[in-house]
């Protein structure tokens, strides 16, 4: 959890869980990615919180922010806790706020969704944000930036060549025409020196009966997606090396995939 500071609050007037007309209107050319079923609001809130995503909310009229993560998010009570911001003062001004829009990304997808006034709550004996779950949520994956998830039962494998020059094997989490995102339980993100913007060369990925592909990948994005004594690491990357001859091929793969994700 971010460290908070334990500030005074304002006194609690309601948690109003509509959009504000005026945001509603300012996201009303990303209609054809709004999410209304509260069931795939709720799941894909808690994808944020168990993935840990930091979220910026804006808020007010000279443009402020806080920067947050999803805490909890209960069904029963339609709400979902999130931290408090790092300052008191922004903190203070925030509770006061009508209006609030949350942005972050998850697994490369931007996320966005607005809330009404927040309440002050308690999460694990430590300060935090309550508000109702939004009534509608966007998903904005751009066509051209389309991630499409692997498989998880039966992952494919991508082999790949570490600074230290080790050769190590990931899972594939998901893939599109500019990167793809790797889960690994058994690399030391610092011993094999993985921080963002390393290479990892030579890096093969086996489709399997669909084939083979090769690129040199440059990490943009580290998460580990557990905890520290029991590490998932998942490694964003963008394809450095990819030859423009096998852009079709990948795009015919990825549509291939989510056609078979439809299906199910």
């Amino acid at each position: 959890m971010m460290a908070p500071d334990l500030i005074p609050t304002v006194p609690e007037t309601g948690v109003e869980p509509r959009e504000s007309p005026s945001l509603t209107a300012a996201l009303a050319a990303l209609a054809d990615f709004r999410k209304t079923h509260p069931k795939e609001i709720i799941s894909l809130l808690r994808q944020l919180a168990r993935h840990r995503n930091v979220l910026n909310v804006s808020f007010g009229r000279n443009g402020e922010r806080i920067v947050t993560r999803i805490l909890d998010v209960d069904e029963a009570s339609g709400s979902f806790l999130y931290d408090y911001g790092a300052g008191n003062a922004e903190n203070l001004r925030f509770q006061q706020s009508e209006e609030n829009l949350f942005s972050g990304m998850q697994a490369g997808v931007h996320i966005k969704f607005v809330c009404g006034r927040a309440a002050p709550d308690l999460h694990d004996g430590l300060p935090a944000f309550k508000s109702q779950l939004p009534e509608s949520l966007y998903r904005i994956q751009r066509r051209e930036n389309f991630r499409v998830e692997m498989p998880i039962a039966d992952p494919y494998v991508c082999t790949a060549t570490l600074p230290n020059q080790r050769r190590v094997r990931f899972n594939l989490v998901d893939l599109s025409l500019t990167g793809v995102r790797l889960r690994s339980a058994d690399v030391d993100p610092d011993g094999d020196e993985l921080t963002i913007g390393t290479t990892l060369t030579g890096a093969t990925f086996d489709y399997r009966d669909l084939g083979t592909m090769e690129s040199d990948l440059k990490i943009i994005i580290f998460q580990n997606a557990k905890t520290s004594t029991d590490p998932i690491y998942h490694f964003g990357c963008r394809f450095l090396t990819l030859p423009k001859a096998k852009e079709a091929s990948l795009q015919r793969f990825i549509t291939f995939l989510e056609l078979r994700r439809n299906k199910r």
